[in-house]
């Protein structure tokens, strides 16, 4: 890296240096006394992964870091340039090109770590291990600026997954079987006891408030969220809550099962799903009327539909605002091994859209990195990918992950389930997530853990 000469030399070098630049570009030269950083950003970075095999053996492997992927901030107040989203643990910032705008044209330097009051070029690669301080010099020659540069990185892996364990609720202790939910920012759980449909609701997984019981003992299983309104079935009438304690009646709905539901908070648009006694699927616009018969790719096999054990997801589509990704999974009679799973893209700007069917997602008779038959089949939408898992004969079953939307399911080695919900001796178990948390937590014995991705809740490190 080239170096300028210290001192009053120094300034000069740099003035000459701008003049010359500003001069070969365009005679008309109009030099300012202000000056100031106005945008920083980094390139490709190298990043260095630790990785555990299943045999426990430890390796490393290389990554690319994109530098414009995380955000600089520059405090003008204090002369500060910072990022606030912290770059990945192992992140090789010993040699970094960075990318430097000033007002007016001015020229932007960098100082030596080694020699004080040394300028260095910012063209070549800068060593940001630690705070360094960058000057921006007037276009006139009247003065410059320094500003004190710190590139954050994490200093822990953002991967690892933190399990916490609750106290053992009594009150789940006390289901036959369970379904999670989470409504308007809580956590309520409702679960089958006798002949009725009971519920908990609990802010932090410790005290647990009893909810109205529901005089259906299928209604649990039928609870679906959309838009922070809870829905179900109680003896064949579609009803619906805000808080899990005052119900409203919405309308018959006879010989279905609730299996789905998508929202769309620009068009208002909020679609149930449910599968009917005939095999059919049919959805409801809250606030119609009818249950509509949905439809189908051409050919579609609709007796290999879920029937039972079934969980959805709806998440975002790519690159619009105006569709969304539903995808249902079960078992059914007519698949062996294999769970059967079902996608279609909602598109809500267009109410009767041809591409809006639901598509079986086919294996083409190959059942590798198929997602397998599964009790108590729970499926999340975290950290853009979907994971998967459920009871496989009396064990738990590994995490499975998809990242094509459905159709190829891997085990997700790097998501460990807590200790109680591995092994065998499964317990009936349901799991949901707000985003952040994931919460897991099963029926008879009440264990309830809550858990997330560190990188999750970091913190902004301003």
């Amino acid at each position: 890296m080239i170096k300028i000469i210290k001192g009053m030399c120094g300034v000069v070098a740099v003035m000459l240096l701008l003049v010359s630049c500003m001069k070969s570009k365009d005679n008309n030269v109009t030099l300012a006394s202000d000056t100031a950083i106005t945008s920083f950003s980094l390139g490709t970075m190298k990043r260095i992964v630790h990785t555990t095999s299943s045999t426990g053996a430890d390796s490393t492997y290389k990554v690319s870091v994109t530098g414009s992927d995380y955000k600089f901030s520059v405090d003008q107040v204090n002369h500060r340039i910072f990022n606030a989203d912290s770059l990945p643990q192992g992140t090789d910032v010993s040699k970094v090109l960075c990318s430097v705008t000033a007002l007016n044209n001015g020229g932007v330097f960098v100082e030596d770590l080694k020699e004080e009051g040394s300028l260095l070029f910012v063209s070549d690669s800068i060593d940001f291990s630690v705070p360094r301080k960058f000057r921006v010099y007037a276009s006139d020659g009247s003065g410059y600026e320094t500003y004190n540069v710190q590139v954050n990185v994490h200093q822990e892996n953002g991967d690892v997954f933190d399990w916490t364990r609750h106290t053992p609720s009594m009150e789940l202790a006390g289901m036959e079987e369970l379904k999670a939910v989470i409504l308007d920012g809580q956590l309520q759980v409702y679960g089958l006891q006798g002949d009725k449909t009971i519920g908990y609701a609990t802010n932090d997984g410790e005290k647990w408030e009893k909810l109205p019981d529901l005089a259906d003992r299928n209604a649990y299983s039928n609870m679906v969220v959309s838009d922070n309104v809870l829905y179900t079935l109680r003896n064949d009438v579609l009803i619906s809550t805000k808080d899990g304690k005052t119900w409203t009646e919405l309308g018959e709905a006879k010989d279905l099962s609730l299996v789905a539901a998508s929202y769309n908070i620009l068009y208002g648009r909020n679609i149930l799903y449910g599968l009917a006694s005939d095999g059919n699927l049919r959805k409801y616009e809250v606030d119609g009327k009818e249950w509509n018969l949905d439809k189908y790719e051409a050919g579609a096999n609709i007796s290999i539909l879920p029937t039972d054990e079934t969980a959805f997801v709806c998440y975002p589509a790519e690159m619009t605002d105006d569709a969304d990704y539903v995808l249902l999974a079960g078992t059914s009679e007519e698949l062996k091994d294999i769970a059967s799973v079902w996608r279609k893209i909602v598109e809500y700007d267009d109410f009767q859209s041809p591409d809006d069917k639901w598509i079986y997602m086919d294996r083409n008779d190959d059942d590798d990195f198929a997602l397998p038959q599964l009790k108590d089949l729970v499926m999340i939408y975290y950290d853009n990918s979907i994971l998967a898992w459920g009871i496989n004969g009396n064990d738990y079953s590994p995490v499975y992950k998809s990242r094509d939307n459905g159709l190829i399911w891997r085990k997700d080695s790097g998501f460990k389930l807590p200790e109680a919900f591995s092994g065998r001796n499964a317990a009936h178990f349901s799991a949901v997530t707000d985003g952040t948390e994931i919460w897991i937590m099963s029926a008879g014995v009440g264990e309830i853990y809550s858990g997330h991705l560190k990188r999750k809740v970091w913190v902004n490190e301003e």
